[in-house]
């Protein structure tokens, strides 16, 4: 495993713990792409955290040729992305990835 998606996969591991912690009712599963999008080409890792009761993904995607920089993508399981945004890799903290995950994944009650 390369060492941007070791440090990323480690910092999602974290965030999602801490997540499940304050939302038991709220189920993640997190992916890591390390072959797959190679094997079609593409220089690329990948950090995938899905909210399969809310149809909901967020996909982290670590480029070779911009090691410095994540993009983010917001999205549905069925691969349509409503948002994505960029992050200096260095920026990324276990805090950041929490609130990342609960501005995605809890549903505000009115």
């Amino acid at each position: 495993m390369k060492e941007p998606l070791k440090q990323v996969s480690e910092i999602v591991a974290k965030a999602n713990d801490l997540f499940y912690q304050k939302y038991t009712d709220v189920n993640t599963i997190i992916g890591i792409i390390d072959k797959a999008l190679r094997q079609q080409g593409m220089n690329t890792d990948a950090v995938t955290i899905d909210c399969i009761a809310q149809n909901k993904k967020l996909v982290l995607l670590m480029h070779d040729d911009r090691p410095d920089t994540i993009d983010l993508a917001f999205g549905d399981k069925e691969g349509n992305i409503f948002a994505s945004s960029h992050l200096e890799m260095k920026r990324l903290s276990v805090e950041q990835m929490l609130a990342l995950l609960e501005s995605n994944f809890v549903v505000k009650k009115h």
